[in-house]
Order: C-alpha cells, then structure tokens, then sequence
C-alpha cells in the first residue's frame, strides 16, 4: 500500500481516519517531514504492549519468562 504524506494540520483532524487506512503516514510541516508511523502487525502490537505493562510493573524480561515457566509448569 502507498505511503500517505499529511500536514500535520490534516493529520491533527483526520487522525483517526488516517490511522484507519492501515498505511504508511508521513506527516510533514510546510512541506518537509517531520515524523513517519507505520502499522504494526497484530503480534508486534501484543510484544509492544507487553513490555510496557512489564515497564508499569517494575518486571525484568528475565523475571516476566521465569513467571512464564512457572505458570506453564502449573498447567
């Protein structure tokens, strides 16, 4: 899918929308980029969110995979 180039202005208005359209979005301001987003598949999202409830917790990576490996064996 092609890259969308917004004002920042259009990107303020239309930002649901054009996060809805699942593209590339380039915003720019008086013509010249200032930031790119980018979709993030289903699984990248869940990794994203995941580190940053281990972040909110206080919980190393290390500690969240020991926590994993103990719930696993109680299964």
């Amino acid at each position: 899918m092609k890259t969308k180039i917004v004002p920042v202005k259009e990107f303020k208005n239309k930002a649901t929308q054009l996060l809805k359209e699942g593209r590339e979005i380039i915003i720019t301001r008086r013509g010249i980029p200032i930031a790119r987003l980018e979709p993030l598949d289903e699984l990248r999202g869940l990794l994203i969110k995941a580190r940053l409830e281990m972040e909110k917790a206080n919980i190393t990576e290390e500690e969240a995979i020991e926590i994993l490996r103990e719930v696993k064996q109680e299964i």
